[in-house]
């Protein structure tokens, strides 16, 4: 006879059912995960704030350049910009002279037109006998030509005749 000890000893017993749930391992494979994702996102976060920083010098870098580059086309054309006020400058310097001229221009013409007018004027009223003869007009060579009452036969001068007695 067996007795229910001896059954126990003889190792016919049957285990016990494992608990129900995961396997022990798997805890430590959650936190081993966790602790890993968690070093991942802290690495992330670093090289982030590493790339931000570089980054932001990269943009001061751009800005200077670009500043520097604004200055140099500013006084280029801050340059350009003197030599057309020195243009202009001369340009109006110039049409003052050039309405300086047109005005005694004008004054001349006046004057002239003035002294024609009274030398117009002057034979009438003075009654003199004598006409006033014209001004000679150059011939060839810019030499002033005679009368042609002096010219006489051929182009030839001859003297005026002389009265016989």
């Amino acid at each position: 006879m067996v007795s229910i000890t001896d059954r126990d000893d003889d190792g016919s017993r049957r285990p016990l059912p494992a608990p129900p749930g995961p396997p022990l391992w798997t805890g430590w494979l959650q936190i081993g995960l966790s602790t890993m994702l968690a070093v991942l996102f802290l690495v992330i976060l670093s090289k982030t704030l590493e790339q931000s920083q570089r980054l932001m010098r990269l943009e001061q870098r751009l800005q200077r350049l670009e500043n520097s580059r604004a200055l140099d086309r500013t006084s280029v054309l801050e340059e350009q910009q003197r030599a057309m006020v020195g243009r202009l400058q001369t340009l109006e310097a110039g049409a003052q002279r050039l309405e300086a001229l047109e005005r005694q221009q004008e004054q001349w013409r006046a004057a002239l037109a003035d002294m024609q007018s009274r030398a117009v004027r002057r034979p009438q009223l003075d009654q003199d006998p004598s006409p006033v003869s014209p001004m000679p007009s150059s011939g060839p060579g810019g030499r002033p030509s005679p009368p042609p009452s002096d010219r006489g036969n051929g182009g030839v001068l001859r003297p005026p005749p002389t009265g016989s007695p």
